[in-house]
């Protein structure tokens, strides 16, 4: 049986839980009334979930937890995604207290930690949020952070009509917020090569295509709703990194490096593993015949967050998914075939592979610190991952 006593003098609420001591001051005369009222109510029925009530007044991070759907431990004072005993990093759990209080959407946030959580070393898991705090980082609706990668062409292609399509279909839909069905895709002939261009489907009905030397493609929709077989049909530009320039890169296969062979050591900036970072890291490395490529990075593959340069950090894979331009310190994409779900497929696939393995599948890279978790928890967080993405 739950034991309360307690008083209130002018804003301040003296009480006792159970022979703990505690005492707030609600900064005003009618915050006092409500919680002191809260207190008499538990008082006279103590039961668990009255009690649970006066710890949400006694302290915001735990009326944040049941908020978000988390669990706050009052004697560790760490807060943890229900059903996991990964301590949530206090940052992260301020903006989604932020994200509350102002009614704005925490899928990503929740979605990245989901992420996070599953990343084996401790110091990405604590780290990672406060970096891209710092720095121009975005985060999807399924939470990949959104990246930068300075690379050059191996081979280009200037002609891709699936990434017109994609393009095309882009701006119509969202900077001209119109029906994609109002216009086609053509081919100009009238330069020394033919150009791909857009116009309206009435007004394309009614020229003389042999003279005005134009050849239809299709109805933009059409093609849009087709583009699978147009990235088969149509060759692509292929990328390869800055210095060794043997990888092969190329928009919509995910880049991998062996997890057992990256450094993970923060205090080493430049080592073993793949290096995206910021826009200061693009600004660093782009040369004039080099190209940004747009990318997305799971939480879970981070290796090391640098201590000592914060435009970059090491992952062991990357996805990406636009070719973008780099013109002062913005970045513009000009290339996108591929989405955020043509990832989350990937992903899928990856972490069913690790489950259906029935071992610690957990790498460790160099100069990593071993997982402190065991391995039920890392295996449930991979399958909560996996019923999230079913859905």
């Amino acid at each position: 049986m739950n034991t309360i006593s307690g008083n209130k003098i002018g804003t301040k609420v003296n009480l006792s839980i159970n022979g703990v001591l505690h005492s707030k001051d609600c900064g005003n005369a009618e915050g006092a009334n409500i919680f002191f009222s809260k207190l008499l109510e538990a008082k006279n029925d103590p039961t668990d979930e009255n009690v649970d009530g006066l710890y949400e007044f006694l302290n915001k991070n735990i009326r944040i937890a049941k908020m978000a759907g988390f669990d706050y431990d009052v004697q560790t004072g760490e807060t943890f995604m229900e059903g996991f005993n990964t301590p949530v990093p206090e940052l992260l759990v301020e903006t989604i207290e932020d994200y509350l209080e102002n009614k704005f959407p925490v899928e990503s946030i929740t979605n990245f930690w989901k992420l996070l959580m599953a990343n084996p070393d401790h110091r990405v898991r604590e780290d990672l949020f406060k970096f891209i705090a710092e720095h121009d980082f975005s985060l999807t609706e399924k939470g990949y952070m959104i990246v930068y990668k300075t690379v050059d062409y191996m081979n280009m292609v200037t002609q891709d009509v699936a990434s017109f399509v994609s393009n095309a279909y882009l701006k119509v839909r969202k900077d001209w917020g119109t029906s994609a069905a109002k216009y086609v895709v053509y081919k100009d002939f009238s330069g020394e090569d033919f150009e791909l261009k857009l116009t309206k489907k009435v007004t394309f009905n009614k020229w003389d295509l042999e003279t005005k030397g134009v050849e239809f493609v299709g109805n933009l929709n059409d093609l849009q709703k087709n583009l699978d077989s147009l990235i088969e049909d149509g060759a692509s530009s292929v990328f390869t990194d800055l210095h060794t320039h043997s990888m092969e890169i190329k928009l919509g296969e995910a880049v991998k490096f062996d997890r057992s062979e990256c450094d993970a050591d923060p205090r080493v900036s430049c080592s073993y593993g793949l290096h995206v970072g910021a826009t200061s890291y693009v600004e660093s490395f782009a040369r004039s015949e080099s190209v940004v490529l747009v990318c997305l990075v799971n939480p879970m593959n981070v290796m090391a967050v640098p201590q000592y340069d914060n435009s970059k950090m090491r992952v062991c894979e990357y996805y990406p998914f636009a070719l973008a331009t780099f013109e002062d310190r913005k970045i513009d994409i000009i290339e996108q075939k591929f989405f955020e779900y043509d990832y989350v497929n990937i992903e899928e696939k990856d972490l069913n592979e690790i489950l259906s393995v029935q071992y610690d599948v957990r790498d460790t890279a160099m100069n990593a610190d071993e997982d402190e978790r065991d391995y039920e928890e890392y295996r449930s967080i991979l399958e909560a991952r996996v019923t999230d993405l079913s859905k």
